[in-house]
């Protein structure tokens, strides 16, 4: 008999310590569940000692983000697949709640839930219930919905044995992309309770840029006949792009920031009216600045 739901616990050098947690976390809440190890899973056998010997380790030292991710899904022998990072863990009773929605409701291609954040002792829970709509509006409009690899369960079959885009190799592009790509396949379930907690995650420019890549094919695809798809995929663009041209800024590459700057009002020029006026002056000191 197979095994109900397949838990990938991410595993990179140093980070034994985090994962070991993750694995705690997911640790007997689904009878029956496959627990696999995959990355660099060397280290990790003497920190998993105590706590259990009933996992599988699949050891890719050499491989690429998404290479880690894809070998595991192929090596999953479940029909319900969660992918949890290092830096995350599952609420209790989380993956009980993915399951038994994908079970009960057989047209869903996912199941999704709250991620809570924790950061200096406080913790703050996304996304807010209550917004509506497309899954893959949602995905583009609530800057946080695919907050947590740990919030998301989907069906394997959705997406095959490589759902990840080989050419990313950021945790948060590739749960963007995975996202996108599964709600162009089905609808989702979502939950309003926690299902997932993590640590604060740091996105740095290497991430922006592949974000940036993302919503790029989201925006260019031939098959997009959705407007209000694209609209929410030009306005996230715009973020990414201004965050980008932040960072540049800080760094006094001032030419840098306003080429940023500008793709981003060319991405999406409806995003900086009314309130924004004071960011677009901003725009406009930093253009003037370096003419």
């Amino acid at each position: 008999m197979s095994p109900p739901l397949t838990v990938v616990f991410v595993a990179r050098e140093g980070r034994a310590e985090l994962v070991a947690r993750a694995f705690r976390s997911a640790q007997g809440q689904v009878e029956g569940a496959q627990l696999l190890v995959a990355g660099q899973a060397g280290a990790l056998r003497s920190e998993l000692a105590g706590i259990s010997e009933d996992y599988e380790a699949l050891e890719l030292p050499d491989a690429s983000s998404a290479e880690v991710r894809n070998a595991a899904v192929a090596s999953a022998k479940a029909p319900l697949v969660c992918v949890v990072e290092d830096h995350e863990w599952v609420a209790g009773g989380g993956l009980q709640r993915h399951v038994e929605t994908l079970r009960d409701q057989a047209d869903l291609v996912a199941s999704y839930g709250k991620v809570a954040v924790h950061s200096d002792g406080r913790v703050r829970v996304r996304p807010e219930h209550g917004k509506g709509g497309d899954v893959a509006r949602r995905i583009l409009t609530e800057k946080h919905l695919v907050a947590a690899s740990g919030a998301l369960v989907w069906r394997r079959e959705a997406l095959g044995n490589a759902p990840y885009t080989a050419d990313l190799t950021q945790a948060p592009a590739l749960r963007l992309a995975l996202g996108l790509d599964l709600a162009k396949v089905g609808p989702f379930g979502f939950h309003t309770t926690v299902v997932a907690e993590r640590d604060p995650e740091s996105i740095e420019l290497t991430c922006l840029e592949e974000f940036v890549r993302v919503l790029c094919k989201v925006i260019y695809d031939p098959s997009l006949d959705d407007e209000r798809v694209e609209d929410r995929a030009r306005k996230r663009l715009a973020r990414y792009l201004v965050a980008m041209g932040k960072l540049h800024y800080r760094e006094d590459d001032h030419s840098r920031a306003g080429v940023f700057f500008d793709e981003a009002v060319k991405a999406a020029p409806g995003y900086f009216k009314g309130r924004r006026y004071q960011f677009m002056n901003f725009i406009k000191t930093t253009l003037d600045r370096d003419s």
